[in-house]
């Protein structure tokens, strides 16, 4: 426990290095139909808006009681790939070693799951610690009697090759009955194994909802560096103040790359891209694939000049010659194992043994070695996920390799798994990274594809414009691109532009600009920001693109004044605007008057959607110059009204405050529960808190009891796959309410 986990043969000082991470106290869900990196690049942003609400908590403090009655035995640490779980793991270990912290035991066992994946027959829980612990033989038995002072870290769940099956029917209740690893493990969780013990199990959010039901007592999420945090990292990994402060301000003036800094081993390639290239390019990086092709670059013009300095020049000659063949191997590998799911690879994999002498190998790929008795394997992953995705769609651009079946239809129904994958694939694809590429390291992309991915943009982007299908992956794919003469005549004359339900980062937003930017001159006969989290800032930023807009959505997402003021001030000089949704954005009186003022400006919007807000009687007299025309339809459910102020409204009949509308409430219920459909349970729950609320009375229209029993339905089968307790009883809640 001495040393970091460091690179290249580098021996740091476990205590020099390590950054403190943020960890957040309680359950974090994220959208499984998105790239866990992508995702909780989302999630962080939410986190950081309620960070007064969530609990940070030191690692010391990972079993302590969060109130008197309830014990911590049982701890989930989640978090994306690169974030430092293991890093936290070794912390942990370090501390203890040292006395220093965990006091409260008097044993640590740990064990990797990478170790694990090595048995193939039944063992039992005491073999499996004396299998790396002979020298406990003695007096194992009385550390696992007194299991009340026994810490069990189980590291790297999601690597584990059974992680499908550890919720078991078949248990053991003592250390040395033998059985499958898996009953084993499941036994240990669920609290038949050792019970009195306490467990710390970390994962990618990927494999958690295979964990027992009910097993975890603590949910904690690594939410990686704060930007003090990357300060630090700046300042340890280049070891001189004036260098770091410099390096650390070239990162800054690049939204992007500081805006993925949060996760460390990103942060790390960061410093690597600055510590090899400081000269590579001369343009900034703009896209994540122009950061991975320096990455790349970089390393390989390193490699490359250590070996000329040792070997001669005939011979330096040949090991550049061989470069690009070692990438296409290390590419291969890569696209292979992310078809399969798969970040490990091990030495007795014939793909692996294919890399065998290749003193470049180390560069990319990290080794560990996975030990048992009398046999001993190397275990080989990429330094990020995001690192093997990017070999990955290299091998997929300059080979013969198909596009994956999942990426083959324009709605790209790969439940996000190849979300990144893609961004790299059209920014490699791109002229710039392939010239790049061509010239820096042999590769040369295939003209073939490059016109077919570039067709095959323009052809998803009409689709998805056209139907009004979720569209933000496309456009990111167009943003690395980054090609300002690249023409959309494919696209309709009116675009829907859909990136509803998803948090969006300042990444996201500039894909979205790039894309306006190029339809210049285009109707958005529709722009869905739904649930998005813009403020006044962002709403700023595309300001200039909103009055384009024929109907804007912009519920659920809470506005302040100086975000009305942005839309107001839209209103009055947009020719297009039809339609304005503000459901559930926490306007009241004054944000209404604000619009009034601008509405009459051109007299443009027709339907103006206020549900869910603080609105009252006297606010909606503002609006009595503006019906019939040019208002036609104002809907205010669930606002400050009382019932008779909502009965007198409903006798003018432009003025929605109840359900008696069928064909109006059967179209807003179909576009809910679409919504609803394809949210994660974190979503669901906040979209029933507000569509819940309805009057028995009503419940019995038409179209209220068809959307009610949708809803039903998928609450049921949303309860029956949750992995969480606390989740699980607020959709039981909601399922019991409308049952009732």
């Amino acid at each position: 426990m001495l040393f970091y986990n460091s690179r290249h043969g580098d021996k740091i000082l476990f205590s020099e290095h390590y950054v403190n991470l943020l960890l957040v106290d309680g359950h974090q869900a994220l959208e499984i139909k998105r790239h866990e990196v992508l995702a909780f690049g989302q999630k962080r942003l939410s986190l950081q808006h309620k960070s007064g609400l969530q609990r940070k908590i030191a690692p010391a403090e990972l079993f302590s009681r969060t109130n008197e009655k309830r014990s911590i035995k049982k701890v989930l640490v989640t978090g994306v790939a690169g974030i430092g779980k293991t890093v936290l793991v070794q912390k942990i270990l370090f501390d203890f070693g040292q006395n220093k912290d965990h006091l409260a035991f008097d044993f640590v066992i740990h064990m990797s799951f990478r170790d694990l994946n090595l048995i193939d027959k039944p063992t039992n829980f005491r073999e499996l610690v004396l299998r790396k612990n002979r020298h406990l033989s003695k007096v194992l038995d009385w550390i696992l009697a007194n299991d009340d002072k026994l810490l069990i870290i189980l590291d790297g769940f999601d690597e584990f090759r059974h992680y499908r099956r550890c919720d078991v029917d078949v248990f053991v209740s003592k250390p040395e009955e033998d059985a499958e690893v898996n009953e084993i493990l499941g036994s240990l969780l669920q609290g038949e194994l050792l019970p009195n013990a306490s467990v710390m199990l970390t994962s990618r959010p990927t494999a958690i909802n295979h964990i027992p039901v009910g097993c975890i007592d603590r949910y904690v999420l690594i939410a990686g560096f704060s930007i003090n945090e990357v300060q630090d990292f700046f300042l340890r990994y280049f070891q001189d103040a004036a260098v770091a402060d410099r390096m650390f301000s070239t990162v800054s003036a690049n939204e992007l790359m500081l805006t993925l800094c949060y996760i460390p081993a990103f942060c790390s390639i960061v410093c690597c891209i600055l510590n090899e290239s400081k000269d590579l390019c001369g343009e900034s990086p703009k896209t994540m694939t122009d950061i991975y092709v320096q990455y790349l670059v970089a390393l390989l013009r390193s490699h490359t000049q250590s070996r000329t300095k040792t070997c001669p020049e005939d011979q330096g000659a040949k090991t550049n010659q061989q470069l690009s063949d070692i990438v296409l191997k290390l590419g291969r590998l890569a696209f292979k194992k992310l078809m399969e799911h798969q970040t490990l690879f091990y030495s007795s994999d014939q793909d692996v043994a294919g890399l065998e002498g290749c003193s470049l190998v180390s560069t990319f790929l990290d080794t560990t070695v996975a030990q048992e008795p009398g046999f001993t394997e190397e275990v080989f992953s990429f330094a990020h996920l995001t690192v093997q995705e990017f070999f990955a769609s290299l091998y997929c651009a300059v080979t013969d390799q198909p596009l994956p079946d999942a990426m083959q239809s324009s709605d790209n129904q790969n439940n996000g798994h190849l979300d990144l994958f893609s961004r790299f694939l059209s920014g490699i694809l791109s002229d710039r990274n392939s010239n790049f590429l061509s010239r820096q390291v042999g590769l040369h992309c295939r003209e073939e594809k490059v016109e077919m991915y570039r067709r095959k943009i323009t052809t998803d982007l009409a689709v998805l414009c056209e139907n009004g299908a979720h569209i933000l992956n496309c456009l990111h794919c167009l943003f690395e691109q980054q090609d300002p003469s690249m023409t959309l005549p494919a696209l309709p004359e009116l675009l829907r532009v859909n990136v509803s339900d998803e948090t969006l980062a300042q990444m996201d937003h500039n894909a979205i600009k790039y894309f306006l930017a190029l339809t210049e001159g285009k109707i958005l006969s529709e722009l869905d920001l739904t649930g998005t989290g813009v403020n006044h800032d962002s709403l700023s930023d595309i300001q200039p693109f909103l009055h384009r807009c024929q109907r804007l959505w912009l519920g659920e997402n809470n506005l302040d004044m100086d975000a009305v003021q942005v839309v107001a001030d839209v209103v009055k000089v947009s020719e297009n605007l039809t339609h304005l949704g503000l459901g559930w954005t926490n306007i009241g009186d004054e944000e209404l008057q604000a619009l009034c003022t601008a509405i009459r400006v051109k007299k443009r919007v027709q339907e103006l959607w206020m549900e869910g807000n603080r609105v009252s009687h006297r606010g909606l007299l503002s609006l009595a110059d503006l019906t019939p025309d040019p208002l036609q339809i104002i809907v205010v459910i669930w606002n400050n009204l009382y019932e008779s102020e909502s009965e007198s409204l409903c006798s003018q009949d432009r003025i929605t405050a109840n359900f008696t509308d069928e064909q109006l409430w059967q179209e807003w219920g179909e576009w809910v529960f679409r919504r609803c459909q394809v949210s994660s349970n974190e979503k669901l729950v906040t979209v029933l808190h507000k569509v819940c609320n309805m009057p028995n009375g009503w419940l019995e229209l038409h179209w209220a009891k068809t959307f009610y029993s949708q809803l039903s339905q998928l609450i049921k089968s949303r309860i029956e796959c949750c992995t969480e307790d606390d989740m699980r009883k607020k959709l039981q809640k909601f399922d019991n309410l409308l049952n009732l």
